[in-house]
């Protein structure tokens, strides 16, 4: 299933979709993520009805803004009632009050992104509009790269805090252990690991239960 903002640089996208409507001239926007890693697209609108309308494109499987990402062109379909490439979606359109739209795609590393602009008369917003619809792709395309980069850096720091947190945990629980069997680092080790998988537990948990432990007696007493 596709989906509609899910992630938080989504929204981002979503208030640049109503700067590309304002810019082209139209009454909202449409924008399409396709991560060169994703099967399937991230769909964004600035209105629900075009959220609609942008999901029934790609069910079909074919569109303006489709057309628009395949041809490497900007796409202008002047009567979206009248255009006879695409019917089905020129009724959904017509449905919605929409009759125009222009379709351009842009590209950063790792990702396109295609936007659409809709008008709710003929010919608007118009084949001039075209160059800057596409800018605008291509910024949005940037600003999806630069926030998946965000993302990944923020998951590594977040894993490497974890790691880091298991390891003094594992320290602390070898340090108990020697202590109570009286016996080196390494005997210690080897008996927290042999806990870990008669109890089928991560290492790290058993040393945070055994740190836990001590911790919730040493405060009892």
């Amino acid at each position: 299933m596709r989906s509609f903002l899910s992630r938080p640089a989504d929204d981002v996208l979503s208030a640049l979709a109503d700067e590309i409507a304002v810019m082209a001239g139209g009454c909202g926007t449409t924008m399409a993520l396709w991560p060169v890693s994703a099967a399937e697209p991230t769909l964004i609108a600035s209105h629900p009805e075009l959220g609609e309308l942008v999901e029934l494109e790609h069910v079909l499987d074919d569109g303006p803004s489709l057309s628009a990402l395949r041809g490497e062109e900007a796409v202008t379909v002047t009567d979206l009632a009248r255009d006879r490439r695409w019917p089905t979606l020129g009724r959904a359109a017509l449905t919605r009050g929409l009759r125009g739209c222009v379709a351009a795609a842009g590209h950063a590393p790792g990702v396109a992104v295609v936007a659409t602009v809709y008008g709710l008369r003929p010919g608007e917003p118009g084949r001039a509009a075209g160059p800057g619809v596409a800018a605008m792709a291509r910024q949005a395309a940037w600003l999806a790269t630069f926030a998946d980069a965000q993302e990944r850096h923020q998951r590594e720091v977040r894993q490497l805090r974890l790691t880091m947190a298991g390891r003094e945990a594992i320290e602390q629980a070898k340090g108990m252990i020697m202590q109570a069997l009286g016996v080196d680092a390494e005997t210690a080790f080897a008996e927290l690991r042999r806990t870990s998988q008669n109890a089928h537990m991560k290492l790290r948990d058993v040393a945070e239960q055994l740190v836990d432990g001590a911790a919730d007696q040493h405060d009892r007493e």
